[in-house]
């Protein structure tokens, strides 16, 4: 299942630190939503990616929404295997046949947790956590379209707090609130408002100061990595149609500093958004980097939970250990949102994409994410794809799922995807998954 790629943030990577959040119609009451999906889910055997073991699989879903304050949903998904292609793996699952690497570590109880809310998104302070899929902290140089759930064995809640303070705006971001994970931080200080009364000058000049820490303790154990990066912002052009931001940046790690290599870098780029018409909103980022030794900008980012075990490809250096020649890098980034004025049978459409060429070795990385909601409102698909250098130690990750609802409180489902188990001893193993299942809910 991958019903945890929620793509409600795809923009947050984009200029959404950067605009001012207007006011939002308030929600009143209190609505209760259930659900619940039976269905059947192959996935690779235990012991390899060569065998697949059959699973029956049970997803009870509640859900709690109070106005804008105040949004959760509790529930997970229960693999019981029924097909064993390896009989030894049968003989260690819970009761025989609950999946046990679903549950075998104190961070799985995590996903009970699947989405959390406190506070308006326009408000002081707001408390997010569960599944992040595509989180940036701030312009991303650090962390960027961040997914904690990509791995299939291992399922922490995270959590996001971000508050306001005068000028300056606080985000802090734990990717496993029960581990010692991936821990970040971000203070950003708007300038216009600390140097002028102006309105005109609010928004407009922000200083950043980011740093983030993983432990490696979580999901597997890998090595400790820890980056730091300093950023500037400056809003050239601001109205209602079109956004146009000047930024640069600067990063290193913040562990270790060798001085044979250099272990930093810099960059300088431009955010432009605007709006095609009053139903599509268009964002695109274009930067330059220069960057080496063991920090590059977007260390944390959409595959990083298997990127942490083997930097590239399946078996090599984890990415906190792997050596980057200094060389220049171009990063591009596109988002387009979709909103649908005439109603359901209109499309709905979010999507994302990402790429970073590195000039000196050719290597290619490349993310992008789609949800649409077809004309109709019956059916729904989304798309997660992530390749990991291209052209020498080639790794990709994939997956799709399908929902079409045949009546009002009736829907089925289809899931699709490749991939990658982390192994006890550093290297991945990688697989294709398949499922497909029929749900029931409801809502008042």
């Amino acid at each position: 299942m991958i019903g945890a790629l929620v793509l409600a943030s795809v923009l947050h990577q984009a200029p959404k630190a950067f605009v001012e959040n207007p006011p939002a119609p308030a929600e009143e009451g209190i609505h209760f939503q259930a659900a619940l999906e039976v269905g059947g889910q192959a996935l690779p055997s235990g012991a390899g990616a060569n065998q697949m073991d059959g699973f029956g699989v049970v997803l009870p879903r509640l859900g709690v929404k109070g106005g804008d304050e105040f949004e959760f949903e509790l529930g997970a998904p229960l693999r019981l295997r029924v097909l064993d292609q390896e009989p030894r793996q049968l003989e260690q699952d819970y009761g025989g046949r609950l999946r046990r690497q679903d549950w075998d570590e104190r961070s799985d109880f995590g996903q009970i947790l699947r989405n959390l809310r406190i506070g308006r998104d326009d408000g002081h302070v707001q408390l997010r956590a569960g599944a992040f899929s595509t989180y940036s902290l701030g312009a991303g140089w650090l962390v960027n379209r961040y997914h904690n759930r990509i791995s299939p064995d291992y399922h922490p809640a995270g959590g996001n707090l971000v508050a306001y303070l005068g000028p300056t705006r606080v985000e802090l971001f734990a990717s496993d609130v029960l581990a010692m994970r991936l821990f970040a931080a971000e203070v950003r200080l708007d300038l216009g408002r600390v140097l002028s009364d102006q309105d005109t000058a609010f928004d407009r000049f922000l200083l950043s100061v980011d740093a983030a820490h993983d432990f490696g303790k979580g999901g597997g154990t890998t090595p400790a990595l820890s980056a730091a990066s300093i950023g500037f912002q400056a809003g050239v052009v601001k109205n209602e149609k079109m956004q146009l931001w000047l930024q640069a940046a600067a990063g290193a790690r913040a562990d270790t500093l060798i001085e044979s290599i250099p272990d930093y870098g810099a960059a300088l780029g431009v955010v432009v958004r605007g709006q095609a018409n009053e139903a599509v909103d268009l964002t695109g980022r274009l930067e330059a980097r220069r960057q080496g030794g063991r920090f590059r900008f977007g260390f944390f980012g959409a595959g990083y939970e298997f990127s942490r075990f083997s930097g590239v490809g399946l078996s090599e250096q984890p990415l906190a250990e792997e050596v980057l020649p200094g060389t220049f890098s171009g990063y591009g980034e596109f988002a387009v949102s979709v909103i649908p004025f005439g109603g359901p049978e209109d499309l709905e459409l979010t999507a994302s994409a990402s790429g970073e060429y590195y000039v000196s070795t050719g290597r290619v990385d490349a993310d992008a994410v789609l949800q649409a909601h077809l004309p109709g409102g019956k059916t729904m698909a989304e798309l997660r794809v992530i390749l990991t250098d291209l052209t020498l130690h080639p790794r990709y990750s994939a997956a799709v799922e399908v929902r079409h609802r045949f009546l009002p409180a009736v829907y089925g489902l289809v899931t699709a995807g490749r991939e990658h188990f982390p192994q006890a001893e550093g290297n991945l193993l990688h697989g294709f998954t398949a499922g497909v299942g029929v749900g029931v809910d409801f809502q008042r």
